[in-house]
């Protein structure tokens, strides 16, 4: 009878050691029952990027696109991009800054600046992507309030924040710009079009999503 009750007892502390173990990955992870999040974003801060702001974009980015996301190192502000007479950032020599870094183990990477940005065809960018090479960046810097010279909008400026980087991670899964001003894959050319579109795929890229997804899976 006492070897029985030992038994059980051991049996019970190895079942809560289990237990314990499984809550603590569930904590850190969020998904760690799901097991189709087997994807890796990495998001890179270039110059200072509130702290916020990234556990922000994190939380929503895991949440959105069902993968792990990881916050990387902080990375010196791209002055190597600096157009000197139009006081801006050129957004395609920073997504080659970021590919040749050769981030081993990442599905995709999203670098935030705090820069305004441009790229030759247009006077600036919320941001851009690469879609072959699955890098994409956004800039904050039009995304604040301040910088239309209305009041500080916080909560605004973080869900702008999530509508930009949905959409430039969109493009890395070969997302096109969408006609549905609704859709976040539609190309805004003011900080309008973003507040109105939304963090939302519509529901004819959400399929076409689904599908990219599918085709990933079996590569």
């Amino acid at each position: 009878m006492i070897s029985s009750l030992k038994c059980n007892c051991k049996l019970a502390t190895y079942i809560t050691l289990i237990l314990l173990t499984a809550n603590n990955v569930f904590t850190r992870t969020n998904y760690a029952a799901n097991t189709d999040m087997k994807k890796i974003f990495c998001i890179i801060p270039m110059g200072h990027i509130d702290n916020d702001i990234l556990q922000h974009t994190q939380m929503e980015l895991e949440k959105r696109f069902n993968v792990a996301v990881e916050i990387g190192r902080q990375l010196e502000e791209p002055t190597y991009a600096y157009h000197k007479h139009k006081k801006q950032y050129h957004s395609t020599r920073i997504l080659k800054k970021i590919h040749n870094l050769r981030l081993a183990g990442y599905d995709r990477i999203l670098a935030l600046v705090d820069v305004d940005l441009y790229i030759p065809e247009r006077t600036f960018v919320f941001g851009g992507a690469d879609v072959n090479k699955k890098v994409s960046v956004i800039s904050l810097t039009r995304l604040r309030q301040e910088f239309y010279a209305l009041p500080d909008d916080p909560a605004l400026f973080k869900y702008r924040t999530i509508i930009e980087a949905v959409h430039e991670l969109g493009h890395t899964y070969g997302l096109y710009h969408c006609k549905n001003n609704k859709c976040v894959m539609f190309l805004s050319n003011t900080i309008g079009d973003t507040d109105h579109k939304g963090a939302e795929l519509c529901s004819n890229c959400e399929k076409i999503m689904e599908r990219k997804k599918d085709i990933l899976k079996r590569e």
